[in-house]
């Protein structure tokens, strides 16, 4: 399991630094590599989702939660396309800035609001009778939130250095969230007593969760040093520190709240995907609940 778990985290953070270091390159800035690693990942995602609440009341259409991640992540994209192709910003009405990280955040807010009114127009169509179609389309609504759009904050953490481009604001917040996953794994593992929050996961402690405090706050102020040393857009060591705290609950917070998913479907993992983590869903669970956190946290105190 131990094994398993390293030679997957390791493949993992090997892929993720590669993805980051081509792109910032040579495909700056249009992170194709970026953008296909996040429709396959908030793709399946999403799959695993939809199968882990068929075992609920809810049960979700599948093809209506995949196409409607899927279609999140597009909108997340557009905005940097068009601004890349040239498209005036006042063509065709449209008054936007894609260096501006609140305004991209509409196109995936207005695709969100698309899919949910397709979503109720697609099932009143399937409508026969009554008992089972608000719970359907309450299931696929929460899954199509749950990772599309709190994933949108992941994906457009990578233009958020812009107009400059830089991998600092995405990288610190992978490494942060993930150095949460990693110090409160290993330091639960050693010398967790005091069970953290057992109706949810029985396995998590107090301990455990400081560990993945310390780790949090770690990586935040190491990132966010490289950047200062590489002259890239990034925090000041307070800043850094605070970043690291809060991002580092948030990240554990989400790892909680996919156990509470979980158990109320009486499921391990969401998938047997990924050797020693379980399923796609089980290694982003904290990066779905810290994005939206750390990327408010870079927008008030970032450079």
């Amino acid at each position: 399991m131990l094994t398993h778990r390293l030679a997957t985290g390791l493949t993992l953070t090997g892929l993720f630094l590669a993805i980051l270091l081509v792109d910032e390159r040579w495909l700056a800035p249009w992170y194709p590599l970026w953008m296909t690693a996040a429709t396959l990942i908030l793709g399946e995602a999403a799959r695993e989702l939809a199968r882990l609440l068929e075992h609920t009341s809810a049960r979700p259409a599948s093809a209506i939660v995949i196409s409607g991640v899927l279609a999140l992540v597009a909108a997340n994209v557009a905005p940097h396309a068009l601004a890349q192709l040239g498209t005036s910003a006042q063509a065709g009405g449209m008054n936007f800035d894609a260096a501006a990280p609140l305004d991209v955040l509409a196109w995936p807010l207005i695709a969100f609001v698309g899919v949910v009114m397709t979503a109720f127009l697609i099932e009143s169509i399937q409508f026969t009778r009554p008992g089972g179609a608000m719970a359907t389309l309450s299931g696929s609504i929460l899954a199509i939130t749950y990772v599309g759009l709190l994933g949108s904050f992941v994906i457009q953490a990578r233009w958020l250095a812009a107009p400059r481009t830089s991998p600092i604001p995405v990288l610190m917040l992978v490494a942060t969230a993930k150095g949460a996953d990693i110090g409160a794994y290993t330091l639960g593992r050693l010398a967790g007593r005091h069970k953290l929050w057992p109706r949810l996961s029985p396995n998590k402690t107090v301990e455990g969760a400081a560990g993945g405090l310390i780790l949090a706050v770690l990586a935040a102020v190491l990132i966010a040093a490289l950047g200062r040393r590489l002259g890239l857009p990034s925090l000041d060591q307070p800043a850094a520190i605070g970043y690291g705290l809060l991002v580092g609950v948030f990240a554990q917070l989400g790892d909680l709240m996919e156990s509470m998913i979980k158990r109320d479907c009486q499921q391990k993992d969401a998938s047997d995907t990924l050797p020693g983590f379980g399923g796609v869903l089980d290694v982003i669970d904290s990066l779905l609940f810290a994005g939206p956190v750390a990327y408010a946290y870079w927008l008030l105190l970032g450079p």
